[in-house]
This record gives structure tokens, C-alpha cells and sequence, in this order.
């Protein structure tokens, strides 16, 4: 008789239910984990709604989901003789890469060359089964160990917080660099946290309203986007030269271009948002002005860092945390996110 579990299962774009599933079983290389906390990510919305047709899922149905944290209940064959054990507290990432092709041999796993051939490759809540269940089978390169005293709330954040501490490694930010973070989202903020924790001078933060406060709280000079002109704000922090590195979150044209305008000679522009539509850059300036223009897909080899990093952040991870439901209620807490109502910031779901 096979063993059910409830999930939320994406039947079409903006059609998803609360419903029972099979309950997983551990591969060779995977463990089960009863999932106990899962945070809705910016990307879900963009999931649910069908617009990555094809790709993310490439079929329906599909159980997204990838903010998660859990322990282990069941071990596959190996996972033992890597060191797993039964009641493991761990936290995971959506990238699994086939572990064998040039990328992935580099640790470039997240640009893993058989992306997407769902015999040898995963990408958890995107294309293959997610966190949005009672449980789930992942493969044990797709987890860390959490600490005893970090609780399952705070490590379904570890996913986003790696994904920034990708970026700002990326932009090769050095101690006493002044910072732009540019979007003052859950990218933004967890950029503001990890350009603290590796040294950072000056942190800028565009955004607006509540979320422009929130990244005043965790230690950024908030510059109002929608009151003032980012860069020109940024020329007269810096005595017109500008910030080293720019942390690129907005997905917006008009933020990628700021962010081409706010960086100093020589200086980095590290993105992770991704516009809807190519986006027109200066290319002249930042070819005479030697200025790197930088992409970051997902966090490679940057979970148990950010592990480390939010250890020394612990209230102020845990006061990004708005909203808690159960899976149940996952529509009521969906709407209360992608409208941002109720002053939401990241919103968990507990199976």
C-alpha cells in the first residue's frame, strides 16, 4: 500500500491545491527529510504563475518549493557511509548538479552542463519534487547540517542567505569597500547581512517603504528610490566616486542601470535579479571605467557559509520572519506575499 502525504501540487499555472501525494522514497544518495519549516521564495510566485513555460516545470504537476529545512527520517543506501544518521537536522538548496560534467567537476554545479535531464540532474521545486510537502527526498549534496540551537525557521532562510553570500563573494568585495545594495528585498537584506559579516564600510540600500526600513534596521543608509535619484545620492555620499561594488537584486531596467551609475572606476556590479526584458546598459562607460559586470545563478558551495554567517546574525534573520502558517492555509499565505500585505517580509509555511 503506498503512503500518502499532504503537499501542495501545481496542476497548471496559477492552479494549486493542498492535497495527497506519494510519499517519497530515499534513492541511494538521498535521504528523506520530514519537512519542518519552508519559506515562499520571489521565484515561487513567478513558478505558480507559468512564466518560465517549460522550465520551471518543465511538465506539471509539480510540488514546488525550496526554502526548507527539516530532519532525516530515512536514509538512502549510501547515506550512511557519508555520515548521515536518523533525527539529522538539516537545511537545503534547490541546485543538484549531475556531479560529473565540467561545471559541476569545477564546483559550478548550479551551471551543471546536463541541466534539466532529470535521470542524472535535480533542481528541488523547480523542476523535480520540492519542500511545499510533508516530506521530501534529497539527494545529501543538496544539504547541510544546522546547528542544535539554530531552530528549522531560521534555517529554511539558509537557501536565500547562501544565494547572497554567492553574490557578494562574486563582486570580490574586500574589508573597508562601500557597498550599494541595490532592492531592498530578501536579496537585498541578506546581502546587507553578509556584506557586514565580511567587512564592508558604508552599506547603501535602495528601496521604499517597509522594506527600505527593514534594511535600515539591519545597518544600510537607506536611499528612498522613489523620492530621490540613486546615484546621484550615491556620487554625494562618496565625493563623486562612487561605491566599489553594487549588489544588483531589483530585476528592474531602471535598477541595473542605477547600479551602472553608481559604481566607482574599477569597481564590480555583482547581479542576481533578472529582468523580464534585456535591459539597454552604458557598455562605453564600463569599458572605460574597467567596470565588471558580474552574473550569479543560485550558491554554489556557499550553504555552510551562510550557516556560519547567520550564527552571528541570529535576531536579525529571525525579525525578517513576518508570518507563519500552517501548509493548510499555503493560498492565504501566497496572498499575503505577492501583495506584500500586512507589512509581510518572508512568509513560512510548517508542513
Amino acid at each position: 500500500m503506498v503512503e500518502m502525504m499532504k503537499a501542495i501540487v501545481l496542476r497548471g499555472p496559477n492552479d494549486f491545491a493542498y492535497t495527497d501525494v506519494p510519499r517519497p522514497k530515499a534513492g541511494e544518495n538521498e535521504v528523506v527529510c520530514k519537512v519542518e519549516a519552508v519559506s515562499i521564495c520571489g521565484t515561487d510566485p513567478h513558478i505558480i504563475r507559468g512564466e518560465f513555460p517549460g522550465i520551471w516545470p518543465q511538465e506539471f504537476p509539480l510540488v514546488p518549493g525550496h526554502e526548507w529545512a527539516g530532519s532525516v527520517v530515512e536514509l538512502g543506501d549510501k547515506a550512511a557511509e557519508y555520515g548521515y544518521r536518523l533525527g539529522d537536522r538539516v537545511c537545503g538548496i534547490a541546485n543538484l548538479g549531475c556531479g560529473h560534467c565540467k561545471n559541476c567537476m569545477e564546483g559550478r554545479f548550479t551551471l551543471c552542463l546536463n541541466y534539466g535531464n532529470q535521470k542524472i540532474h535535480r533542481m528541488y521545486g523547480h523542476i523535480s519534487p520540492g519542500a511545499y510537502a510533508q516530506y521530501m527526498a534529497v539527494n545529501i549534496r543538496s544539504v547541510s547540517r544546522i546547528p542544535d540551537d539554530m531552530d528549522f525557521e531560521m534555517a529554511c532562510l539558509m537557501d536565500p542567505l547562501s544565494i547572497a553570500l554567492h553574490m557578494v563573494e562574486h563582486s570580490h568585495l574586500k574589508a573597508g569597500d562601500d557597498v550599494l545594495v541595490n532592492g531592498a528585498g530578501a536579496q537585498g537584506w541578506m546581502s546587507i547581512i553578509c556584506c557586514k559579516s565580511l567587512g564592508a564600510r558604508n552599506i547603501y540600500c535602495s528601496g521604499s517603504g517597509e522594506r527600505l526600513s527593514m534594511a535600515r534596521k539591519l545597518g544600510a543608509i537607506p536611499i528612498d528610490y522613489k523620492k530621490e535619484n540613486v546615484p546621484e545620492k550615491i556620487m554625494e555620499y562618496t565625493n563623486h566616486r562612487g561605491v566599489k561594488r553594487v549588489m544588483e537584486t531589483t530585476g528592474t531596467a531602471e535598477g541595473v542601470q542605477n547600479a551602472c551609475w553608481s559604481v566607482a572606476r574599477g569597481g564590480t556590479i555583482s547581479v542576481v535579479g533578472f529582468p523580464k526584458e534585456d535591459v539597454l546598459i552604458p557598455i562605453k562607460h564600463l569599458v572605460m571605467d574597467e567596470i565588471e559586470l558580474v552574473g550569479n545563478r543560485a550558491n554554489p558551495n556557499t550553504l555552510d557559509g551562510a550557516i556560519a554567517i547567520a550564527n552571528q546574525h541570529k535576531e536579525e534573520l529571525k525579525n525578517l520572519i513576518t508570518h507563519v502558517f500552517p501548509l493548510s492555509e499555503y493560498a492565504k499565505a501566497y496572498e499575503i506575499f505577492t501583495a506584500r500585505a500586512e507589512k509581510s517580509l518572508k512568509v513560512v509555511l510548517k508542513p
